[in-house]
Formats: C-alpha cells, sequence, structure tokens
C-alpha cells in the first residue's frame, strides 16, 4: 500500500496552472518594476543633463556680458547696427526676432499689452582687450578693440510645431575685432596715429609681445551708422577712409569673426523650447506671448536701468529633442550687471 501511495504522489493539473499564473505575474510584477526604473532613471538624466546645458549657455552669456561697453535695443542705433552685422550663411533667424527695448527707468517685470519692452535676441559690444603699443617716437598708446556678440534663435528640424516643444537652435554671433574710434582721434601726433593703425592693421605684436587678430575697421561707438566717420577703414600705411574696401561690398557691413556658424545646441540633441511647449516650462514668463508671430519662445531678454547700471535679464528655457517619456526641460533665468557706454 505505501509503494503504491508513493508512485501516486506529485502535482495535479491544476495545482501546476496556479503555480505557473503565479509565477507569471511575479515575473510580470518584477519586469515592469524594472522597466519603470530604468525609465524613471533615464528621465532623470536627461533632466540633469537639460539643467547642465542651460547653465552652460547662461554662464556663456553671463561671462559675456559682464564685459560688455554697449547694449543694443529696439530702436535707430540698435537696428542699424544689427542690419551692418553679416549673417550671410549662418542660421537665418527667426521672423519674430526682436530686440529689447531698453528702459532706462523702468524694472525688470513681466510685459503688458501695449508697453512691451522684452525681446528674443540679444545684441552687444563687449571689449576683446586693450592694445599697448609703444611707437618708434618713444610715445605709449592705449587702444581698446571691441567685437559685437548677436545671440539669436533659429529654426531647426523643421522648426516649431503645434504640440511640440522643439525645434528651434540658439546661435552666437561674433564680430570682427573694432577699433576704438575716440582711442584713435586723441592722438595728435600724425605719424604716431599712422603707425599704430598700420601695427593693429597687421596684427603684429603689442609692447606686451601679444599678437592679435589683425584689424580693419574704427568704430564710433553711440554714433549711428548712417553718420559719416562711424566706420572707417584702415589702410596700408595707416591711413583711415570712410568707404569700405574689399572684401566688403560698396556698402559698409560688419564680418564675422568665424566664417562658419552652427547653432550652439546643434551638437548637443537640445532645443530652446518653443511657444507650444507646456505651461509649467515656463516660457512667456515676462513676454506677451503671440503664437502667431512665434514670439518670444524660450529666450527672452529685457535691458532696463540707466546707462551706467545696466540690469540685463536673460530667461531661457531648453528641451531635450529625446521623444520618449516624458519631455525633459530646464528653465533658468539669471540678471546680469553692465554699463552701457
Amino acid at each position: 500500500m505505501q509503494d503504491r501511495a508513493q508512485a501516486q504522489s506529485g502535482f495535479t493539473l491544476v495545482e501546476l496552472i496556479v503555480t505557473a499564473a503565479l509565477l507569471g505575474g511575479l515575473v510580470y510584477a518584477v519586469s515592469t518594476l524594472s522597466l519603470t526604473g530604468a525609465r524613471s532613471q533615464e528621465y532623470a538624466r536627461r533632466l540633469s543633463r537639460a539643467t547642465e546645458i542651460t547653465h552652460e549657455l547662461i554662464d556663456q552669456i553671463r561671462t559675456e556680458a559682464m564685459s560688455c561697453s554697449r547694449v543694443f535695443g529696439n530702436d535707430a542705433e540698435g537696428n542699424a547696427n544689427l542690419a551692418l552685422l553679416d549673417l550671410g550663411g549662418a542660421p537665418t533667424p527667426v521672423a519674430s526676432r526682436r530686440l529689447p527695448t531698453i528702459s532706462t527707468d523702468g524694472v525688470i517685470q513681466p510685459d503688458t499689452a501695449g508697453t512691451q519692452i522684452s525681446g528674443n535676441t540679444l545684441f552687444f559690444t563687449r571689449l576683446a582687450w586693450t592694445d599697448r603699443f609703444v611707437c618708434s617716437s618713444g610715445q605709449e598708446y592705449l587702444t581698446d578693440v571691441y567685437r559685437w556678440i548677436y545671440y539669436y534663435l533659429t529654426p531647426e528640424g523643421g522648426g516649431p510645431m503645434v504640440g511640440s516643444p522643439i525645434g528651434l537652435n540658439l546661435v552666437r554671433i561674433e564680430s570682427e575685432p573694432l577699433v576704438d574710434a575716440a582711442s584713435i582721434d586723441r592722438i595728435t601726433v600724425v605719424a604716431d596715429r599712422a603707425e599704430l593703425l598700420q601695427h593693429l592693421l597687421d596684427g603684429t605684436p603689442d609692447a606686451t609681445g601679444v599678437a592679435r587678430t589683425r584689424c580693419e575697421v574704427v568704430w564710433r561707438r553711440g554714433a549711428l551708422p548712417s553718420v559719416v566717420g562711424t566706420l572707417r577703414m584702415i589702410g596700408n600705411g595707416g591711413t583711415l577712409s570712410n568707404s569700405p574696401a574689399v572684401p566688403r561690398p560698396l556698402s559698409w557691413n560688419v564680418l564675422r569673426s568665424a566664417p562658419t556658424v552652427r547653432g550652439l545646441l546643434s551638437y548637443r540633441h537640445h532645443s530652446v523650447a518653443t511657444n507650444f511647449a507646456r505651461a509649467n516650462f515656463g516660457v512667456g514668463r515676462y513676454s506677451v506671448v503671440n503664437l502667431a508671430s512665434g514670439f518670444p519662445h524660450g529666450f527672452e531678454i529685457q535691458v532696463v536701468g540707466p546707462a551706467t547700471a545696466r540690469q540685463i535679464l536673460v530667461h531661457l528655457v531648453i528641451a531635450s529633442t529625446n521623444r520618449e517619456g516624458q519631455w525633459a526641460w530646464s528653465e533658468v533665468q539669471v540678471i546680469i550687471d553692465a554699463r552701457d557706454l
């Protein structure tokens, strides 16, 4: 009898089915938790990367703007100078690009309809270097040399589209070096001025032994380009001419320092957030949003305060171009103290 009972021992079909079901449920639960954890970890990584990139860009802009000597606004001077900057072959700006309106007695705050001051481009002059040169006469001269810096938005990957927070890149343009006209015009000795201009044109080492980029243009800061003498061309022999020369066209323009320009996010796999991003992204925090014209998107600029104590607000929202799972994004803003002399 004992041998017969042992022969009949084991699992029934029902028990096997129940066990398999329980085992399958356990495997599914573990797999789901593992997949959810992996997705959460990947989302956290993308959030961290978006934040890192946003801070990198803001730090770059802040470092340059802190050394600026003039901020261009949405007025005759700012728009006229911007029209001179050579953008040929560079990424095309969005149609809604606008310089901020400089408010000398205002404060940084959200715009109201009819009194908007915010822009979605940043255009300023920064001190590139101060040249120290000793002429044959023994006289020493210090000459300031500037560059124009321009940040703007450009469409990318089809541009902004309804329902998508991506489709924009941020472009940085740096101009050729521009010699400060005031530094040149205060030199009363004709021979010394010619020798200094030739040194700047040739890019020969200065009194400290440093050789810098050759300079071809003398620029009068604060003057309209339409005024004769605002821009002058340095010629051989240290001469100055009010007319541009080759490789410039017959009318004045300011060349770029580098012929090839790429968006700052092209190799970072991120985008400036568009107006179509979700409200919690923070796009349009200061501007009056206009979906029809495409203003401002996730790059907002305000400039307030007197000339000797300008404050520049930079508000930047970046979104990851990775479309898997939730959108990863980052919002950063900074107020930069600057001069506008």
